[in-house]
């Protein structure tokens, strides 16, 4: 697996950042189960709100409409997306993670509850995101080329951890063949932002280390993360009144039911 993904980065160096993005979806969705879906776009709420451009979408596709606009770009109503991903040829300055990190935050901040509506059949729960880890999306920057020095990196990330929401925080950082950076809980190595009490640097000591660590997860994130079907009733309030001219008999009040018409028919 990280053999292929890495020939295919390094096959077309010179290529434009979106063939690039290309390769790590293709990749993603080649080796994760079918029932979730890989994309690009954007992810929306109930009350309207759209996160910044994604380069990476996973949803859960048989529960998520996808919508497209003008330009084939594609919506994703974000009780249904599951995960999200940044990818950069080289991330070399803290401010091009912090550009990274308010790009994946973009998603945090939607309303994944749908106003206290949206429900995880599979758990019977309500979701709750600012509450619980599991019912938040799932983020991630992911760098092909060349990356910052994961300690200044690590480093970096605690000190963000003191001036954002928690719950904003990335969950997972893996530079390609070098290392992974996510978070440290009581019961060891985590990307469990809410519960983690520092940040955890894994170097890579073979290559494939890191990739496949990254893999292990964004697949387990990827099973435990609770989502909703589109909750329709809080997505269109607009429409909630219907105004009809209604037709009916008017031999009797209130007026027969239809079905009574066709009786002994």
């Amino acid at each position: 697996m990280a053999t292929k993904l890495r020939s295919k980065l390094l096959a077309h160096p010179g290529e434009v950042g979106a063939a690039r993005e290309e390769v790590v979806r293709e990749f993603l969705s080649a080796h994760l189960p079918k029932r979730f879906e890989v994309s690009t776009g954007f992810a929306f709420d109930c009350s309207g709100t759209i996160s910044d451009q994604l380069d990476i979408i996973i949803y859960e596709a048989g529960i998520c409409p996808r919508f497209e606009i003008p330009g084939g770009k594609f919506l994703f109503p974000c009780e249904a997306v599951l995960a999200v991903g940044q990818v950069k040829s080289s991330v070399t300055s803290r401010q091009q993670c912090k550009d990274a990190f308010e790009n994946l935050a973009s998603v945090k901040r939607l309303d994944r509850s749908a106003r206290g509506t949206a429900f995880d059949r599979r758990y019977s729960e309500m979701l709750s995101p600012i509450d619980n880890y599991l019912h938040q999306v799932f983020t991630f920057l992911f760098v092909t080329g060349a990356a910052m020095n994961p300690d200044s990196l690590g480093e970096m990330l605690l000190d963000e951890a003191f001036r954002i929401p928690i719950q904003e925080m990335p969950n997972v950082i893996v530079a390609l063949d070098r290392y992974l950076i996510t978070y440290h809980c009581d019961d060891g190595v985590c990307p469990n932002v809410m519960h983690a009490r520092g940040v955890a640097i894994q170097r890579a000591e073979r290559p494939s280390d890191a990739i496949l660590r990254f893999y292990l997860l964004l697949g387990r994130a990827l099973e435990a993360t609770r989502s909703s079907s589109l909750p329709y009733w809080e997505y269109l309030p607009k429409h909630h009144d219907m105004p009809a001219k209604v037709l009916s008999s008017s031999v009797e009040v209130p007026p027969p039911h239809l079905g009574v018409w066709t009786e002994g028919v």
